[in-house]
Order: structure tokens, then sequence, then C-alpha cells
């Protein structure tokens, strides 16, 4: 029967510093709405549990990934703090994934969400315990002087007992009760090839980037009014509509934008399949090896939990062309030749059959690259891998985050699958319609006569926690 010396908090998907995006888009508000309501919310939650522990057991909060959008982000440094000579792409688009640039950024999101991390302080100080999952958005956790200087920060604030703060390279587990993991090793648009050594094969001091950080750093961040999220439900016509709201200027600056994103990628598939990859490989399963040891877990289980993993798109150069929708402009385009050979030509039975075989070919053509891309949200990717690693990792419940999208289900194995959802919003400009809200949602887990039970609440700004 699992015993416990701590109740269990859970959120995931903050993306402090987000809204930090001024060296691409140096006209972008310096604080948005939505992350002042992030901030005010999430401080009043971490203080509501802080004053209530539960059956005279402490909480221990475990943020499931992406509690710094390092990646999002897009910040200058200072000559003074920054070593790593920026390189091309550093310079137009921001700070990048070194150490220095990294430790540049925490900074920079430590003054600017500066009550978060005081009622992170003053949570930790009352007796409490952290644990940091390291989700796709804030990969460059991974770096252990980015570790030091976090813990730093919060003792500034008050959380002098900096081993209460614990940093979870790949998941955490408690056997019997809960495996938490950020969930985008799952998602193949967002999945790093070696989880516990994430860094450029032929650039070892920077972080390696999957398919999504790229089109966020190159498209999404530097374009006013463009969100992350809602691509896979978006059509053609969606896309004609922002199109006419950025005017022929602004469509043409995307277009560069989209077609540098697209050679960066190239060269990530480049790089996988360098030789250099070969001891990034070796490098991570030597850590896997030490993970094993230092946590009294099987060394087999861990390679049975990394089998569960998608590779990244980066490593099919088809499938990424089809990751970033090359499909659907070669096919309107296509579509246009045949539009226009229709209305300049003379109407005969070569034609008709010209034109049918050739819209056949275009319908065939699009159903292929259609499957090559797969599904763009990984929900059902992450509720089907979650009845797995229940397999692996027994636990009362699977959680994982990454999709913001807040469930609570049942498994194919003893598990309970649970998705805590995200406290960030995919908003960043003032009065804008934001396509997927934040949830405030997290999840309370405690043993009940020693059974463990879990109930997934949502923050309400004017009444505290409730049942979603």
């Amino acid at each position: 029967m699992p015993t416990s010396r701590h109740n269990l908090l859970v959120l995931s998907d903050v993306h402090l510093g987000s809204d930090l995006v001024q060296h691409c888009r140096p006209g972008a508000p310096l604080r948005s709405a939505a992350s002042s309501r992030r901030d005010r919310d999430l401080a009043a939650l971490l203080d509501w549990y802080r004053e209530r522990p539960a059956e005279g057991r402490p909480w221990r909060l475990v943020i499931a990934g992406d509690l710094v959008d390092f990646v999002g982000m897009s910040v200058s440094g200072e000559t003074s703090e920054i070593v790593t000579e920026p390189n091309l792409d550093e310079q137009s688009h921001g700070l990048g994934g070194a150490v220095d640039h990294t430790l540049a950024k925490l900074r920079r999101v430590a003054d600017h969400h500066r009550g978060v991390f005081a009622a992170m302080g003053r949570f930790v100080a009352a007796g409490n315990t952290l644990v940091v999952v390291r989700g796709n958005h804030d990969v460059d956790f991974h770096w252990e002087p980015v570790q030091a200087a976090f813990r730093a920060i919060l003792r500034e604030h008050g959380a002098t007992h900096v081993d209460a703060i614990e940093f979870a390279d790949w998941f955490y587990y408690e056997e019997g009760v809960v495996y938490v993991e950020h969930g985008h090793q799952y998602d193949d648009y967002c999945s790093y090839e070696h989880v516990l050594f994430p860094v450029v094969p032929t650039d070892p001091k920077r972080s390696a980037r999957s398919l999504s950080d790229v089109l966020l750093r190159y498209v999404v961040r530097p374009t006013a009014g463009m969100h992350e999220s809602g691509h896979d439900k978006a059509d053609a016509f969606d896309y004609l509509r922002f199109g006419a709201r950025l005017g022929a200027r602004g469509v043409l600056a995307l277009g560069r934008r989209f077609l540098s994103a697209i050679a960066v990628a190239l060269g990530i598939w480049r790089d996988h399949m360098s030789g250099a990859a070969a001891w990034v490989r070796n490098e991570h399963e030597r850590k896997m090896a030490m993970l094993a040891e230092a946590r009294h877990i099987s060394l087999v289980k861990l390679q049975a939990l990394a089998a569960l993993q998608r590779p990244p798109i980066t490593k099919s150069a088809l499938r990424l062309l089809a990751g970033v929708m090359v499909d659907r402009v070669a096919v309107a385009a296509a579509g246009v030749v045949l539009a226009i050979w229709l209305l300049v030509a003379r109407w005969t039975p070569a034609l008709g059959v010209g034109l049918s075989l050739g819209t056949v070919a275009l319908v065939a053509l699009a159903v292929l690259w259609r499957r090559a891309r797969g599904e763009i949200d990984a929900s059902a990717l992450l509720r089907e891998r979650a009845a797995r690693v229940g397999s692996v990792f027994p636990a009362a419940f699977i959680v994982m985050g990454h999709t913001h999208l807040p469930e609570q289900s049942a498994t194919r194995s003893s598990s309970a699958y649970v998705n805590v959802g995200a406290w960030a919003e995919d908003q960043l400009e003032e009065g804008e319609a934001t396509s997927l809200p934040a949830t405030r949602t997290h999840l309370v887990v405690q043993l009940v006569d020693g059974r463990p039970t879990a109930v997934l609440m949502q923050w309400d700004a004017e009444t505290g926690p409730r049942r979603f």
C-alpha cells in the first residue's frame, strides 16, 4: 500500500516569458493583459495552498513542463553577460539555447514575472517542495548552470532550503501513485531525439530544436496576430483572410520567414544524418544508465519507456516538408495552373480527359501528403501512450500536459490518464481573441486510507480552486 509524506499538486504549461518578444517585434507591448492575469492567478493559487496544508502533510508542487518559455521568447543580451557569440539566427531572432544565452533569458523572466517567483519562494519557504519537469519550451533547463540559477533566484525570494527544489530531466514518478511527464516526446512535431541530452550534434554548446520550435521562432513570434495553435483546424480561406490583414508587404515578409524556417528545419534533418549524431546518442545512453542507477530503476524499463517516444519529424525530409504544409502550397499552385489552363484552352474531349486526370492526381497527392503529415493535435497520441506508460511504470495516475487541453479518462491499463491543461493563453496582443484560452487547471493527488485519489481542479480568481 503506497505511503507518502506529502500531498501533490501538478500543473503544467505556464509559459513564463512568452510575451517577451521585443527583439523580433520591437512594437510588441511589454506586457499583455493575459500575462498579467496569469501571474496574479498563479501567485494566488500558490499562496492558497501554502496556507492550507492537507492532513498535516506539506505540498509537493510538480510542474509538468513548460514553466518558462525559453524557446518562444525573443530577447537581446547585454555584451557583459553573453560569452557565446550570437550566430545569424540569434542576431535575427534573439538569444538562443547556449548556457549563457539561457541564463540571460532566465534573468529577464524572473524580473518580468517577479510576483510568480516570489510566490514560489514563499511556497518553498513554508516547508513545501518543488519539482520542475522539463518540457519542450523549457528544454534549456537541461543545462545544470541554468538549474542552479533558478534555485538562486528562489533563494532571493526566501526559499533558503534549495534542496527542496528538484529538476526532473525526463519524468517524475511515485510508484503506484503517479507518473508525470510533459508529453512532448509523444508528439513528433515537438519531440527531441535524445531527451536526456538534447543538444545540436554539430554545435553541442546549443540546445537542440524541434520543428515546432523553429516555426515558433521564425514564423509565429515575429508575425503580429499569428497564434501558435489552431493550425490543424485552419483551411486555405483562414490563411487568405489572415494574409489580407497583413497586406501585400506583410505577406511577402511572412513568405520569406516561412522559407527561412524550412531551410533551418532541413539543416536539422542534415544534423540527424551527420556522423556527429553518434556521439550524442552515446552520451544520451550514458545518462540513461546514470538515471537508472540514481533512481534505482531498471535500465530495461527506461529503455522500454524511451521506445514509446515518437522520433522527431525532422528525421524525415518527406514528413518535414509535409509538416510545414508544403503540400498545401503545391496543391494550391497546381490547382491555379489547372484553372488557368481551363480558361485559356478550347474545350475538347482531350482537355476533359486531361483535366479529370489532373484533378485525380491532385487529390491523390493531397491524400498522400496528408498521411505523411499525420495529426497535428497530439491529444490522441498522448492518451494512447499513457496506457502503455502505465504498463511500464505502474501508477494510479499517468499525468501529462503539453496539449493545453485538460481531460481525465480511463486507459486500457489500470491507470487513469490526466492532462492538466495550461496556465498560458495563446494571446500576445491587447484585445486579441485567443484561440486557446488558459484553463487554469491543476491536479490534487492525496492518499485517502492508503489509496491514491486525484481531483482535477480549476482556479477561480473569486472563489479559489473548484472541481473542473
